[in-house]
C-alpha cells in the first residue's frame, strides 16, 4: 500500500517556535501573568486558544482581548517569516519519503496565502502534490480540514500518516481514520506527546521512520 504524508507545517517542518512562544509570552505579561518560558507555553498550549488562556490566566479572555492576541501575532510575525528556517533535517526527511515511493502533503492552518508564500519561499513547493492553509481562520480544530484534504487528493485517510507536533495533529488523524507520529520539536512538549499514544520522534528523519513503517 503506497504510504501518504500529510505534513503540519509550523513547528513541524517549519521552525518558529521560538517567536511564536515568545508572542504568548509577552500577551500573557500584559494580561497580567508574568515569569512564564517556552517551555510553560510548550507545556500548556491547546486549542481552542480561549482555554489556553483561562488555563493560564485563570480566567477566559473576552472576545475582544482574543481577537487583539490573535491579529497582534501577525504584526510580529510578518516582518521575519522569510528570515525563519526550516527544520535542520527537512529537505532530508523530505527526500527520504520521495526515495521510499511515497507521496507528501501539507496541511496547515496558518492562513493559506502565507503558508503557499513561505513554501515557495524556502523553495520545497514542488516536493508536495498539495500544500493547503487555513482559509476559514474561524476554525478551531484540524479534523474537518484534514478530512477534506483527503477528498480533494483523492487518498483514503487508511494510507495517510500525519506527521505533526500538537495533540491537534494526533486528534484530527484519529478522526479521520489515520495513523500519525508526533514530532516534539513544536508546540507540545515531548511528554504531553507521549500521553497521546501516538509514535514520538525527538526529529523529522526519526518521525519519517515511523511514518514509513
Amino acid at each position: 500500500m503506497k504510504k501518504h504524508i500529510v505534513w503540519d507545517w509550523n513547528g513541524t517542518l517549519f521552525n518558529d517556535i521560538e517567536i511564536t512562544a515568545q508572542y504568548n509570552i509577552d500577551c500573557l505579561k500584559k494580561a497580567g501573568r508574568s515569569g512564564l518560558s517556552i517551555e510553560d507555553i510548550r507545556h500548556n498550549h491547546t486549542r481552542p486558544l480561549s482555554e489556553f488562556f483561562e488555563l493560564l490566566l485563570g480566567h477566559p479572555l473576552s472576545a475582544e482581548e482574543l481577537a487583539v492576541f490573535i491579529d497582534g501575532y501577525s504584526e510580529v510575525y510578518d516582518p521575519i517569516m522569510y528570515d525563519l528556517p526550516l527544520q535542520d533535517d527537512a529537505l532530508q526527511a523530505l527526500d527520504k519519503i520521495k526515495a521510499a515511493g511515497g507521496s507528501q502533503s501539507i496541511l496547515s492552518m496558518a492562513p493559506h496565502d502565507e503558508l503557499v508564500s513561505l513554501v515557495r519561499h524556502n523553495g520545497i513547493y514542488e516536493r508536495f502534490e498539495r500544500v493547503e492553509g487555513a482559509t476559514n481562520m474561524a476554525r478551531e480544530f484540524k479534523v474537518d480540514a484534514l478530512r477534506e484534504h483527503c477528498d480533494r487528493l483523492g487518498v483514503d485517510p487508511a494510507q495517510v500518516c500525519v506527521i505533526g507536533d500538537t495533540i491537534d495533529d494526533f486528534d484530527a488523524a484519529t478522526g479521520v481514520g489515520a495513523s500519525s507520529v508526533l514530532v516534539s520539536t513544536g508546540m507540545h512538549t515531548h511528554e504531553r506527546l507521549v500521553e497521546t499514544g501516538a509514535p514520538v520522534a525527538t526529529s523529522l528523519l526519526g518521525a519519517v521512520a515511523e511514518a514509513l513503517k
